[in-house]
């Protein structure tokens, strides 16, 4: 884009006024002062590279008592750094560990449903179908009529 300065000429020339138009490139710059308000600023800081259980809760929204359960838990796969009773882990990979455990109900439901289909797919191949039936809330109930605690008499 080009800018076209005009300039006007304080001498007169053959008695008259000219004018002396001269092309250039768009270099110029413009300096302004602006007032702004403070509480009108948001100053926005990156996220931390690790997480502690100081800055887990504005980071991620976990409360600091869950953050350190779940670093402590048996078979946790990040690494910890300790510093005093400061525990840290890198941000990204605990993000990805979280969504991951977000991932594994689904997995886990999927896999029941496998187990289940296995189990008809067995019982079918014997000439067997399964039957549903209700749960009685113990581990083993005994059989209507059976005596309890007793083996059957012969």
């Amino acid at each position: 884009m080009l800018a076209v300065e005009q300039e006007v000429l304080d001498t007169p020339v053959r008695g008259r006024f000219s004018r002396k138009v001269i092309d250039q490139p768009a270099t110029a710059t413009a300096t302004a002062t602006l007032a702004i308000p403070l509480d009108g600023l948001t100053i926005t800081a990156p996220p931390p590279e690790m997480l502690s259980q100081k800055n887990v809760e504005v980071v991620t929204g976990i409360p600091a008592r869950v953050f350190l359960d779940t670093i402590r838990a048996p078979g946790f796969p990040l690494p910890v750094t300790k510093l005093g009773k400061l525990r840290l882990v890198q941000r990204e990979a605990f993000v990805a560990y979280l969504q991951a455990l977000a991932e594994e109900p689904a997995a886990g439901r999927d896999a029941a449903a496998d187990e289940r289909t296995r189990v008809a797919a067995v019982l079918a191949s014997a000439g067997l179908e399964p039957v549903p039936c209700a749960r009685s809330g113990r581990a083993s109930a005994p059989p209507r009529g059976a005596s309890r605690g007793r083996l059957p008499q012969k």
